[in-house]
């Protein structure tokens, strides 16, 4: 392993957890459903992003008051589109985007940093997830990309490496309803 993914580990192995139990103490009385870290194309940025049922019944009829939901397309864009997703916002592992974005071409070790973010939250004890009232078992985990055509493709492969299987079946047919 090089340094770079070494680096890469501790970083994120140190900012998961706490980020994790921070975003998860908003979310309670509410039942998370998808925990999703958005990354660019270059690789060179990564963030928290977490939704619940809750939340977003509330965005998708937010955006019907708007005018901006009007299909059952548009409900399930705003169900798995990370960039949706109500909480997070102050999770942006800035000290990870910056290691990332010192690397020369970080999206050569797109697989190996994935391999690594499905590493921690698998060794992530479900009681972290339980203090907060979810269960991690009910949770999608996948990785996305914000600005690329091949965020289905990414979101796909990564669910699976993180996810238990039952909910790896639904998620891989979501844009089939």
């Amino acid at each position: 392993m090089t340094d770079f993914l070494k680096q890469f580990e501790e970083r994120f192995r140190a900012s998961f957890v706490e980020d994790l139990k921070r975003t998860l103490e908003q979310t309670q009385n509410e039942r998370v459903y998808a925990c999703a870290f958005g990354t660019d194309s270059d690789f060179v940025t990564l963030f928290l992003a977490i939704n619940t049922e809750e939340s977003l019944a509330r965005h998708i009829a937010d955006m019907k008051k708007k005018g901006l939901c009007n299909s059952k397309e548009d409900e399930i864009y705003f169900r798995w589109g990370c960039s949706e997703y109500q909480y997070g916002d102050d999770t942006h592992f800035n000290d990870i985007s910056k290691l990332l974005y010192a690397v020369e071409n970080a999206y050569d070790y797109k697989d190996q940093l994935i391999e690594i973010i499905a590493r921690v939250v698998q060794e992530t004890e479900p009681s972290v997830f339980a203090e907060y009232g979810q269960s991690k078992e009910d949770i999608v985990f996948f990785v996305s990309m914000t600005d690329d055509d091949q965020a289905e493709e990414l979101e796909n492969e990564s669910v699976a490496l993180m996810t238990r299987p039952e909910l790896v079946k639904g998620f891989l047919k979501r844009y089939e309803q």
